[in-house]
């Protein structure tokens, strides 16, 4: 791989992270003002499962995280000069 093909994947990666962490932001905003209780999780107005949503999108975030740090422990074998 070349390296600014590398360069973009990283960056890629690291441009996910806060888009993430928008979608939880999203997801715990209609988790407050879309359902009655404190403990419920099914909004009332899209049907979805917030609960699951913000786990989701924990999990990914997660997931990103690893990928980088492994892209940038393998960066000198990944990268053919």
């Amino acid at each position: 791989m070349k390296g600014k093909y590398f360069n973009k994947l990283i960056l890629g990666l690291i441009i996910l992270i806060p888009i993430f962490c928008l979608g939880i932001f999203n997801s715990n905003v209609s988790l407050q003002y879309e359902t009655n209780n404190p403990g419920d999780c099914i909004s009332q107005i899209s049907g979805k499962n917030l609960c699951q949503d913000i786990e989701q999108g924990k999990i990914l975030i997660i997931i990103d995280i690893i990928i980088l740090i492994l892209l940038m422990m393998f960066r000198k074998k990944i990268i053919k000069a």
